[in-house]
């Protein structure tokens, strides 16, 4: 590998690898202050519709806008200091003027330290790979609180812990720690790892495509559960056992794809069933984490809410609880369904209670492998069409998404509630007696 000369003669490095530095270091620079200025943004933007859409009380809502300023302020303080070393670095590399060296404890990673200065580049490099650089960011640091702001049940807290452990969270003295380079998973992350937190900014990453910042959190306020060596691999299997668990392990490690979902464990790509989407989309909605994560504009949601199997659901809700609606194309015929856990029967036969007291057909299913579905045919779509905007607007939805034509009596009426919805009357409001058909069986999906 051909080696750069300094103007003293010494040895200064691969040339391939300057030349990339300094091409990786000039885009950096040219993008620096968007980078800031956006992530700024992204902090107040995302904390204010936070407090908006969950309703916060004053002191949680408070706590949060706290955070976000820490945030901020945080930003505020790296951002010369990046701006400044970036000029160093392209100077001194304009004027040969680096020193390369292995670093003391790897004998992968070189430091490329400018001439006079006692900070370094981090260059890393794994085979038939590019170049990975890490410019340092000293003394950024903030103690915050994060507020607890959906009040996730003791089950569903556990299993998202575990995704996240599973994925990106380490271990840091006992406590749950967490890097990246993405904003939207602080707020993802923070949400299981609420109470007192630690952050600090850790370097900008200086990439081909764009430069991103590092921030590094360990949340005070939790004892690690998965503190070994073998922590992460414990965690997954925990997070296997429930759809939540896979989702929040996704969220980390999972990658982005248009048809399938896939994670990423010791280095391997390992795929997952497609019908396991739409479990983890819904579940997320039942415990309010999928509406968080509309907020934060992630792309990994978006597109795990795309990948769903043929019948491309959306959703609304009922009496608290979350229906993903499919359409059949060859029968023109619609399905809402949600889904109970096995030991939930008796809360599912109650739910069924329920609704038997407002319309008229519904369905119960029992499966060991999903657990207890409960489905509403098209009349009843219909008939919360009538009554709720939301079933409204996932109806409008439904037909912007498969351009449903006014084929068969039932489709005309929902033509005619996505485009003119009618006002509540007592007799929607009241229809005909519920007749619910149970059916228990053994097959991985209901019809």
């Amino acid at each position: 590998m051909e080696t750069a000369i300094g103007p003293e003669g010494r040895r200064t490095g691969p040339t391939d690898l300057l030349t990339e530095l300094y091409t990786r270091a000039q885009l950096a620079q040219s993008q620096l202050g968007n980078l800031f200025s956006g992530q700024k943004k992204y902090f107040y933007k995302t904390s204010e519709a936070i407090v908006d859409i969950f309703d916060l009380p004053l002191d949680k809502a408070d706590t949060l806008r706290d955070f976000a300023e820490k945030a901020v302020n945080l930003l505020d303080k790296a951002y010369p200091q990046a701006e400044t070393k970036l000029q160093k670095l392209l100077k001194a590399l304009e004027n040969s003027n680096v020193k390369v060296e292995l670093g003391p404890r790897a004998k992968k990673t070189l430091h490329v330290t400018p001439e006079g200065e006692r900070w370094y580049v981090r260059a890393h490099r794994q085979p038939e790979k590019p170049w990975i650089f890490k410019l340092p960011i000293y003394r950024v640091s903030a103690e915050a609180e994060f507020p607890d702001i959906l009040g996730l049940n003791t089950e569903a807290l556990y299993y998202l812990q575990a995704g996240w452990r599973a994925s990106d969270e380490g271990d840091q003295r006992g406590r749950p720690k967490m890097g990246t380079t993405q904003p939207w998973q602080i707020f993802a992350w923070a949400t299981v790892r609420y109470g007192h937190l630690r952050i600090y900014l850790s370097a900008l990453n200086l990439n081909k495509t764009k430069p991103t910042i590092v921030w590094r959190i360990t949340a005070k306020s939790w004892i690690q559960q998965w503190p070994t060596r073998e922590g992460k691999k414990q965690a997954q299997q925990v997070a296997k056992l429930h759809p939540i668990g896979m989702l929040a392990w996704y969220l980390g490690d999972g990658e982005k794809s248009n048809d399938s979902v896939r994670f990423s464990i010791e280095n391997n790509d390992v795929s997952v069933r497609k019908d396991m989407a739409p479990q983890m989309v819904q579940v997320a909605y039942q415990t309010s984490y999928g509406q968080l994560l509309d907020l934060l504009d992630c792309e990994k949601w978006t597109l795990l809410k795309q990948l769903e199997p043929i019948q491309r659901p959306v959703y609304a809700t009922l009496l608290g609880r979350v229906f993903w609606i499919t359409y059949k194309e060859r029968r023109k015929r619609f399905l809402a369904r949600t889904l109970f856990k096995l030991e939930e029967e008796e809360l599912a036969r109650n739910f069924v209670d329920k609704i038997r007291k407002h319309y008229n057909y519904g369905y119960m299913y029992k499966s060991p492998s999903e657990g207890i579905a409960v489905e509403l045919p098209m009349k009843v779509i219909l008939f919360l069409a009538e009554q709720y905007p939301e079933w409204r607007r996932a109806l409008q939805e439904l037909v912007q998404k498969y351009n449903i034509q006014p084929e068969t009596p039932s489709l005309r009426r929902l033509l005619e509630l996505a485009e003119n919805p009618p006002l509540p009357t007592k007799k929607n409001l009241l229809p005909n007696e519920l007749n619910i058909k149970m059916t228990f069986w053994a097959g991985s999906s209901a019809r």
